[in-house]
């Protein structure tokens, strides 16, 4: 029992260095905290039919998470709002991130909700009229997927905001009335002026500033150390890392094995059900999940360190060596050194 529970004490502390050690990775986890939040509190909103809240709620979460099915629950609150050109704008993005993720299914989804949208929408083609590589194309300030490579998008009629960028052009912006026809309405893009040409400044490499290693203190004369304490405690981090790992380990697959978890829900929403029993298994996720994190940054950080004790433990002493200090401070020293990035030994012969 008392190694169990000295066991348990040298993982919890190893467990407090890595958190500490890694603010980023908890700023990361209380980012995506909030996006999970922000989205279940926009489609319980929409599930009540309250679209003028819950659409504020998905973009939020959009901002802090960018992932798809986010975006495509933010397309489809904007549709049911009537915000229809809005809708299309964010399902052609759909569209396009599904392209690039190969989901097909995601794809085609986004794909059919923008043909019905586009029903009461006027279709429009930006076409350059001298030879310039635009790299975006806005209307009212939004920006259009692929509008700038020449592909056929949706507009709301009337007259609307155009802005136009090109490498190495200055922007242009034009006001165009946007008609609705049998064919795609042409929208030539202006004569675009040259950049002025602005001084760039070249920047000097700052001086390197080369640390001098920290040297350890010198052995005193008449003792010598072997370096076995360092190793043991190097080999009992071993053992902690892999314990953790395979803690881990087994959390994750409890976790992945989960349909309700968060990733789980928004690849397949209709897997999880929504009785007391899903909500005990969401929990039951996130609960495995974040042992599985801990276990895997305890891990990390006790196998780090165990490798970095046990490869500067000092050699074990010889007779020579033994008599030769305690003779003189002359003879062989070996000694670890640790610098800034780097660590090694130093043998004084």
């Amino acid at each position: 029992m008392k190694r169990t529970s000295r066991l348990v004490a040298a993982v919890l502390c190893v467990g407090v260095w890595s958190s500490t050690a890694s603010p980023a990775a908890a700023q990361s986890s209380d980012k995506d905290a909030d996006a999970e939040r922000l989205f279940r509190e926009g489609q319980k909103l929409m599930e009540d039919r309250r679209y003028g809240e819950a659409c504020p709620k998905l973009e939020a979460a959009y901002r802090k998470d960018q992932q798809l099915g986010t975006l495509l629950n933010l397309a489809y609150c904007h549709k049911e709002q009537g915000a229809v050109w809005q809708a299309w704008v964010e399902f052609k993005e759909a569209e396009v991130k599904a392209t690039e993720l190969k989901r097909a299914d995601r794809r085609d989804f986004a794909r059919q909700r923008m043909a019905e949208l586009e029903k009461s929408l006027a279709r429009v083609v930006v076409e350059p009229q001298q030879k310039v590589e635009l790299t975006e194309v806005l209307v009212e300030e939004r920006h259009v997927p692929e509008a700038e490579k020449g592909v056929t998008f949706a507009s709301e009629i009337g007259q609307r905001k155009f802005t136009f960028r090109a490498k190495g052009k200055k922007q242009v912006v034009q006001l165009v009335t946007v008609v609705k026809g049998d064919r795609p309405q042409r929208i030539v893009v202006p004569a675009m002026e040259e950049e002025d040409n602005v001084p760039v400044a070249v920047e000097t490499p700052a001086p390197r500033i080369v640390e001098e290693p920290k040297r350890a203190p010198s052995t005193p004369a008449g003792e010598v150390r072997d370096g076995s304490g360092q190793r043991t405690v190097a080999l009992v981090l071993l053992g902690v890392g892999v314990v953790g790992a395979g803690i881990g380990t087994a959390t994750g697959l409890m976790t992945l094995s989960n349909e309700c978890t968060k990733s789980a829900k928004r690849e397949n929403p209709a897997g999880c059900p929504s009785s007391p029993a899903g909500q005990d298994k969401t929990r039951a996720g996130e609960t495995t999940g974040l042992i599985a994190d801990i276990s895997f940054g305890v891990s990390g950080a006790a196998l780090v360190t165990a490798l970095v004790l046990y490869l500067t433990a000092p050699s074990a002493p010889t007779s020579a060596t033994v008599g030769a200090a305690k003779g003189a401070r002359s003879g062989i020293h070996v000694m670890p050194e640790i610098g800034s990035g780097w660590a090694g030994l130093r043998g004084v012969f």
